[in-house]
């Protein structure tokens, strides 16, 4: 993949540059705001189909050992059919742990454009979600990194890839039910 240069017409890598925010920030904020509506079926439209879905465990270690990720132990580690099995079943009488439903508010910001080329954009942005429960008075506060890869498919952004590096190593939810 191609990483955005800086050629001899700052004016056109500039117009390209802005163009790829909007393309971005645009896609994350209203994923963010139909998950936020619970609207599920309207966010599961936003996925591709080789999707990647990833939340590693972040775990306490020296310095030295690198970002204090596993890479083989993760809180969520999906494709494109099983979050549409985790969609459908929300909607479901079986959803036990999203009844009553979960309350989130997302703020997502600093988005950056890693990379990019014909129909792909790679980016990372920060993640705050607010997590209430039932009758709770004080939000549960999950935030991380996310490193996603969105892909255009018949002129539409889809994610293909996301992985969320998130900063609490234990996450304080009862069960991890919410999409990140």
């Amino acid at each position: 993949m191609n990483e955005i240069a800086v050629s001899r017409h700052p004016a056109a890598d500039r117009d390209d540059r802005e163009s790829l925010d909007v393309v971005v920030s645009d896609f994350l904020f209203r994923e963010a705001e139909l998950l936020d509506g619970q609207q599920f079926k309207a966010w599961m439209a936003l996925m591709a189909p080789d999707l990647l879905y990833r939340v590693p465990v972040r775990t306490a270690r020296d310095n030295r050992d690198g970002r204090g990720f596993s890479t083989t132990a993760f809180f969520l580690d999906e494709d494109y059919a099983s979050m549409k099995t985790r969609v459908l079943r929300i909607g479901s009488d079986y959803a036990w742990a999203e009844n009553p439903a979960t309350r989130t508010r997302r703020l997502v910001g600093n988005i950056r454009i890693r990379a990019s080329s014909a129909g792909r954009i790679e980016c990372g942005n920060n993640l705050a979600i607010f997590t209430y429960r039932g009758d709770a008075s004080v939000p549960l506060i999950l935030t991380g990194e996310r490193e996603d890869t969105l892909v255009e498919i018949d002129g539409i952004w889809k994610l293909e890839k996301r992985m969320v590096f998130l900063d609490a190593t234990v996450l304080g939810l009862e069960a991890l039910s919410i999409f990140l």
